[in-house]
């Protein structure tokens, strides 16, 4: 099965942005390695992670009034909504389905980085974000802009 491999290509030059694609990443090939017996768990493990990590987006993109933010979330919420039936179809013992799923995942994942994501992390530089930091310098009190420290980093079971 092809993997999605962490590349400059998926590098988005903000490190608690990068973090959380490396993670995204290394729980997709936990899908791709794991036999029938351990796939539902590392599926489910993928689709709480996402749902966590799409969240945290939905916050920063909220917080600093990126622009593109609903169309953003909603393609989050219709691939979270089909990971969430791949749970469905792997307790159902459709494994082929949710293998599938992962295909077809990879696919989405490599492209909405490089797309979407990429254009969050050029928003969320130029929301005063120093490179290579996930805070936010102190907004004055006529900002509308809040912190992104109180979205905290995604954690992944690895």
């Amino acid at each position: 099965m092809a993997v999605l491999h962490r590349s400059d290509a998926l590098r988005l030059e903000l490190p608690f942005m990068d973090r959380a694609c490396e993670a995204f990443i290394r729980l997709l090939a936990r899908v791709d390695d794991a036999d029938d017996t351990r796939l539902l768990a590392a599926w489910r493990d993928l689709v709480d992670f996402a749902a966590e990590s799409f969240a945290r987006e939905d916050v920063w993109m909220r917080t600093t009034g990126f622009s593109s933010r609903r169309e953003h979330a909603v393609q989050h919420g219709v691939v979270l909504e089909v990971m969430r039936e791949g749970v469905l179809q792997a307790a159902q013992g459709k494994l082929s389905q949710v293998r599938e799923m992962a295909r077809q995942l990879r696919d989405w994942y490599g492209k909405h980085v490089q797309g979407m994501d990429a254009a969050l992390a050029f928003h969320l530089r130029g929301a005063r974000l120093a490179p290579g930091s996930a805070e936010m310098q102190t907004p004055t009190p006529s900002s509308a802009r809040c912190s992104l420290e109180a979205a905290p980093e995604p954690t992944a079971p690895c």
